[in-house]
C-alpha cells in the first residue's frame, strides 16, 4: 500500500521558504510529508514504499503533545 502524504501548508512555506527536506528514500528535495511519522517522502517514493519502512519520528512528538495537554 502506498504511503499517504500531504504537502506543506502555505503558512509553513511562507515562514521557511528556503527549507526543503530530502526524501527519506531517494534524497530528492521535497515538500511532501507522511504526517504520522513526520518523515519527508516524495510523491514518487510514496507510491513505491510502505509506511512500515519509515522510522516513526512522530512518536516522540505525539508523546510530547499528549504531555502538554495533560499538564
Amino acid at each position: 500500500m502506498a504511503i499517504p502524504i500531504k504537502h506543506e501548508d502555505a503558512e509553513t512555506v511562507a515562514e521557511f521558504p528556503g527549507l526543503i527536506e530530502r526524501c527519506h528514500f531517494c534524497q530528492s528535495q521535497t515538500r511532501w510529508w507522511h504526517e504520522n511519522t513526520n518523515n519527508p517522502v516524495c510523491p514518487s517514493c510514496s507510491k513505491l514504499h510502505k509506511v512500515a519502512e519509515l522510522p516513526d519520528w512522530g512518536k516522540a512528538i505525539r508523546a510530547y503533545k499528549r504531555k502538554q495537554r495533560t499538564a
